[in-house]
């Protein structure tokens, strides 16, 4: 091969690889848009979901799929947590909502309920609330871990509401801003029980409700959730 013919063929190489390149950035930039492209849509960021004119964390926090869910966490922690990322704590209508659905679903998958297709049916293990209660500390936390039986967020994948919101009944008991009458006016409620069920024996529905604690209340099985005003929406909820 002449040298004119060797300097087309390495021009033809570097060209192709330019566009091989350029081919390969698109695919890794397409997410982006179409997150960008969603949140045209629907008024809410990456990671949540609409619902009526609310946005809803896809995940219970720190809402990334295959996460542990947050626990041991208060009310005002969830709170903390949820403004520092331009959010806020659910109030319990969205929550509601969110789980029920347009066709008042007692669980968040249909009427019925249906085993194993939500973390609700875990084995109690016995507390000791006083090693608790020294909370941070480390004796508190090692009890903590042993305690914990929450499923990664998602895994349970029929776990899950027609609008996409997953694990609202069972995993973690989540923090919620109450609106409606309870037996006791603190300004949040814990909704959807938790791995092991509701206290009592029953199991999570869309209306399952502990209001007996107030905001700086822990526990092991305490976690949480985010939402948001969509973009444009009237503030109905």
């Amino acid at each position: 091969m002449g040298a004119a013919a060797r300097r087309r063929s390495s021009r033809s190489a570097r060209l192709a690889l330019s566009v091989l390149s350029l081919a390969s950035l698109a695919v890794v930039l397409a997410p982006e848009a179409d997150a960008r492209g969603h949140h045209r849509r629907s008024g809410c960021p990456g990671g949540m979901v609409r619902v009526k004119d609310f946005c809803v964390d896809r995940f219970e926090a720190p809402n990334r799929k295959g996460a542990k869910p947050l626990a041991m966490q208060s009310a005002n922690d969830a709170d903390a947590w949820c403004t520092a990322r331009h959010k806020r704590l659910c109030k319990e209508d969205e929550w509601i909502s969110a789980c029920e659905g347009e066709e008042h679903r007692a669980y968040p998958y249909g009427s019925e309920h249906v085993d194993d297709r939500c973390n609700d049916a875990r084995p109690w293990k016995e507390v000791n609330e006083p090693t608790l209660d020294k909370w941070p500390g480390p004796e508190a936390e090692a009890h903590a871990r042993d305690l914990y039986q929450a499923s990664r967020s998602g895994s349970k994948r029929q776990c899950v509401s027609k609008d996409g919101v997953y694990d609202l009944t069972g995993n973690v008991e989540e923090w919620v801003v109450r609106t409606r009458q309870h037996a006791n006016d603190w300004p949040y409620i814990l909704a959807g029980c938790y791995w092991s069920g509701c206290y009592g024996g029953g199991k999570p529905t869309c209306h399952s409700t502990n209001n007996a604690h107030g905001p700086e209340f822990r526990f092991y099985e305490t976690g949480f959730r985010c939402c948001k005003d969509a973009k444009g929406a009237g503030h109905q909820s």
